[in-house]
């Protein structure tokens, strides 16, 4: 604490008096200039809250908002040579639940921060943005949000557009996920019947037994369905006993005993391996070739949810194989601007979200772009920071 006494002076030719400056704080504020940089330092990290934040420093969560409003204050970064686009369920307002993020892919910095991933949001925002600017722009990556591609198309007319391998490995996710959880029903359901029959033959009593194994296995270890981790899938690994299903296995067992019961899965299984290959082998050259192939295998497999899966392929075929085109030598990926959404997921979960829209966008330009800084004093006069 420190205990300062202002000195008067007196001017010896008008002998008006005036006070000293005071150097600890800024005019009309209770609050060393100390604490007030310690508090914006802390509010760098995006799991500290402004009740955290006003506990450490004995100041109110009004306050502590307060200064970060009166000396904080972020713009828009100029558009990069290859932009990441996506969104995060992150600010629910009365026009949208979603809040867009623009990403620059070298630098790893947000650029923007836009309220909503709606049509007209975002044609207003880019169009306020110089034609010379957006002209620059030589990538968009983006999910397949067909919003996305129709605005890139419009805005940036020397760009490319883009679609990672991320977000296609994730809408394939979603579909053999639910060719597992129809087999896994098919097996519950089996087994709820024959659990119901009071007597039951020796075959079907076996039979209820592998019931209960499939559904066991489809149910705890679905997660392997989507796992490219060779190393866990060694079939030379360490056996352990499984008592449900009375045997010893490794991960690769679980995995075949899982797939190569049911045809349907076992296809659609192998279809997740073509897809793997496509992106471990293709290249800007060879990629559309290699994905007209992939197509004609979705389409042919008779299963509803890989030939859908086919269909989305062909929707998004050339921004598939712009992916592949090196953004400095580096395949374009929004795996970067995800872990992105992580961190602003977790800074509206520790704060149990929040209602201003401008201090929210500038905390997470703030917080998660290591080179932003705040001001030395008060942007604009807001008067005594303390209550």
């Amino acid at each position: 604490m420190i205990n300062y006494r202002a000195r008067r002076y007196r001017c010896p030719k008008c002998h008006k008096t005036f006070m000293e400056s005071n150097p600890f704080t800024v005019a009309g504020s209770r609050i060393s200039l100390a604490t007030v940089y310690n508090i914006l330092e802390d509010l760098r990290k995006p799991n500290m809250t402004f009740r955290d934040v006003a506990e450490r420093y004995h100041i109110s969560q009004t306050t502590a908002a307060r200064v970060f409003d009166s000396f904080v204050s972020i713009s828009r970064r100029p558009l990069p040579e290859y932009l990441l686009i996506d969104e995060v369920y992150a600010f629910k307002s009365a026009h949208s639940k979603y809040v867009c993020v623009l990403v620059d892919f070298e630098t790893q910095n947000i650029v923007d921060v836009l309220p909503s991933r709606r049509k007209q949001t975002l044609m207003d925002y880019f169009f306020s943005i110089p034609l010379e600017e957006r002209k620059n722009v030589k990538i968009v990556s983006f999910d397949m949000w067909e919003t996305y591609r129709i605005v890139s198309k419009i805005m940036f007319p020397n760009a490319i557009c883009a679609t990672d391998h991320f977000h296609v490995k994730q809408e394939f996710g979603r579909k053999i996920d639910r060719v597992r959880i129809d087999v896994m029903n098919k097996y519950y359901s089996r087994k709820k019947y024959l659990e119901k029959k009071k007597e039951k033959t020796k075959t079907e009593k076996l039979e209820l037994k592998e019931a209960s194994k499939h559904y066991y296995a489809l149910k705890k270890f679905n997660w392997m369905l989507f796992s490219n981790d060779n190393r866990i899938f060694d079939p030379n690994e360490k056996k352990i006993y499984n008592h449900t299903l009375e045997g010893y296995y490794n991960y690769y067992d679980i995995l075949e005993f899982m797939v190569r019961h049911d045809p349907v899965l076992d296809l659609a299984y192998d279809l997740k391996y073509e897809l793997d290959e496509f992106y471990s082998r293709s290249n800007e050259k060879n990629a559309l070739k290699n994905i007209e192939e992939l197509i004609i295998s979705f389409r042919n497999s008779q299963i509803k949810e890989m030939m859908d899966f086919g269909n989305t392929l062909v929707k998004w075929k050339y921004e598939i194989v712009n992916s592949f085109v090196p953004a400095n030598g580096r395949r374009i990926s929004n795996g970067l601007i995800e872990n992105r959404n992580k961190s602003i997921k977790l800074l509206k979960h520790s704060s149990n979200g929040y209602l201003n829209w401008h201090r929210f966008k500038t905390r997470i330009m703030y917080s998660l772009n290591k080179d932003s800084t705040y001001h030395l004093y008060p942007i604009k006069n807001k008067g005594d920071f303390t209550e």
